[in-house]
């Protein structure tokens, strides 16, 4: 299960390439800071909101709504790399397009050493 945490006044189409998930809920970031750069994380979160009726089923994009942590769970079926980013072209060319990779317990040599440039290896 990913949290987008949105800290930001913008809502953000999020989107994960190769793999479908589905939206869990969300939650209100809450305490002094919250809505701020660099005061993550929340010193508190509301209730678990459920997903919308229009977000039940499988999906590759999600919105992060302002002030808000988003929940969604996914299934990788295989290992190796991967892209998540946001759907507006000024937040990907401004550092919200990012690599990560996911591997297998049995197997993490699926993910290269890091050279920094991707979020290091998520088990499966």
């Amino acid at each position: 299960e990913w949290e987008i945490h949105n800290a930001t006044m913008d809502a953000h189409p999020i989107h994960v390439h190769q793999v479908k998930f589905q939206v869990v809920g969300r939650q209100t970031m809450m305490g002094p800071g919250a809505m701020m750069t660099g005061m993550m994380p929340p010193i508190d979160m509301g209730m678990l909101m459920p997903a919308e009726a229009n977000e039940s089923g499988w999906k590759d994009t999600v919105i992060a709504y302002p002030g808000q942590i988003t929940r969604v769970r996914a299934t990788f079926d295989l290992p190796g790399l991967y892209v998540w980013h946001c759907h507006i072209v000024e937040h990907e060319d401004n550092e919200m397009m990012r690599p990560f990779c996911v591997s297998d317990p049995s197997n993490p040599a699926a993910c290269p050493p890091s050279d920094g440039g991707e979020m290091p290896g998520m088990p499966m």
